[in-house]
């Protein structure tokens, strides 16, 4: 999921067949391959006021989005004012474009959209409630892609919790079963 600012970029996205990210000072020193700490220390160095937990963060995104994001992999993004997702495929390996930077899109991939936008109240409660992180980029659950590229809800509007190591399932029998 790649979301941008509000929401502002769904239609650039869009229009211009692209997923993006910002951190216009950090852009022009994005390579493939770089490390997390690496960004971490370049937005230090960039923007030595910031809070440590927000550069880490924003250095973790941008290394995300670099390094982990391949080609074929599914690309989302939200439009808050239409209530809409746009899903597809991306078609390239990260590109640097300083003449997008003002306009918060510096750090871009290729994305081959799916002509179908999705209406966010015809999904899940699960699959609405995972694509509401406020990050920038991060990873959505392969149960909420499927809804999303397929059509179908997961089987329980729950998502299911995993157990903590070392405790098993209780079964318990319902008295008020048949």
């Amino acid at each position: 999921m790649i979301r941008g600012d509000g929401g502002k970029l769904y239609d650039d996205f869009r229009d211009k067949q692209v997923v993006a990210i910002g951190w216009s000072q950090l852009a022009p020193y994005v390579k493939p391959g770089c490390s997390r700490e690496q960004l971490f220390t370049r937005y230090q160095e960039l923007e030595p006021q910031t809070k440590p937990g927000t550069v880490r963060s924003g250095a973790s995104q941008v290394w995300r989005f670099v390094n982990e994001m391949q080609k074929g992999d599914w690309a989302i993004t939200y439009s808050p004012s239409n209530r809409t997702y746009l899903i597809g495929k991306i078609a390239s390996d990260f590109e640097f474009h300083a003449e997008w930077l003002e306009d918060g899109m510096g750090i871009a991939r290729k994305v081959k959209w799916n002509a179908e936008e999705i209406k966010r109240d015809s999904l899940s409660d699960a699959t609405r409630n995972t694509l509401g992180s406020t990050l920038t980029v991060f990873q959505v659950p392969d149960f909420a892609v499927n809804e999303l590229v397929q059509g179908k809800k997961p089987v329980s509007d729950v998502v299911p919790e995993v157990p903590v190591s070392g405790e098993e399932d209780e079964v318990v029998s319902n008295p008020l079963r048949d």
